[in-house]
């Protein structure tokens, strides 16, 4: 099967393929637009897989040779830019080339002006509504978060009531607590 090379151009490629073709044509064998296409496709190198998929991807009614060719011509424009791109500015294995770089020495925080870290809250309208000081919410309140002091059962009080009135022939026990042993 005829691979493309690297160094042969897309037009030297499909000048190629015709060539084979006109010689199986020759020969009287019919071959479908579909057939060259597939053939064609197989034909790219790795570096045109997105293209390919893209091309494979559209619905069979628009795709044609002439579409197939001129998307892969395309394609290989795009590529001969981003290789001279490269070669201009290549990239070093120390380059920061990320979409958002942080590194966490250089973060400032607005409030200290250390670096290190940034104030969570910039809101100072905001009222804590378990201790009342501005800047925080209840969620993140220090006081809230801090370890509560274990629970010590000498200190729970039992309580039990009945609500209803008259004879009563049923009771309802319930415990009270939210989490159950049975549950």
């Amino acid at each position: 099967m005829l691979k493309k090379k690297k160094e042969v151009s897309m037009q030297e490629h499909f000048n190629e393929i015709n060539g084979l073709l006109n010689q199986l044509k020759s020969c009287g064998v019919k071959i479908s637009d579909m057939d060259i296409i597939v053939y064609i496709l197989m034909s790219l190198p790795p570096e045109y897989d997105s293209t390919k998929s893209a091309i494979e991807n559209q619905p069979s009614e628009h795709v044609s040779l002439q579409f197939v060719v001129s998307r892969l011509l395309d394609a290989e424009v795009l590529l001969k830019e981003r290789r001279m791109s490269e070669k201009k500015s290549p990239r070093s294995e120390l380059s920061n080339d990320v979409a958002f770089p942080t590194n966490q020495r250089t973060v400032v925080c607005f409030k200290c002006n250390k670096k290190g870290h940034i104030a969570r809250f910039r809101d100072k309208t905001v009222v804590c509504h378990h201790c009342g000081k501005l800047g925080h919410k209840k969620r993140n309140c220090r006081y809230l978060t801090r370890k509560k002091p274990p629970f010590k059962e000498e200190e729970a009080d039992a309580i039990s009531f009945v609500v209803g009135g008259g004879e009563v022939m049923k009771f309802i026990v319930d415990s009270g607590a939210t989490y159950h042993m049975c549950s």
